[in-house]
């Protein structure tokens, strides 16, 4: 099952930007679908996907700041 969220407001995030890391900010209205593949997720973090891109997250703020909408 895979879990998607609706951000309420923008949280941090790591991109895995072709072998270097890039700090980014995910903005509010974004909506994240949990990944399946922790082998891509940095230690102690959430995997999810955006755009088509795999980012890292911290689960404290991607329950905070976001909103289960569907499971698929």
């Amino acid at each position: 099952m895979t879990s998607r969220y609706h951000l309420k407001s923008a949280i941090p995030a790591i991109m895995d930007g072709q072998g270097c890391l890039i700090s980014v900010t995910l903005p509010a209205g974004a909506v994240l679908i949990e990944s399946s593949q922790p082998s891509d997720t940095m230690i102690g973090m959430i995997g999810v996907y955006w755009e088509g891109c795999h980012y890292s997250v911290h689960l404290k703020d991607l329950l905070k700041n976001g909103q289960r909408v569907s499971i698929a």
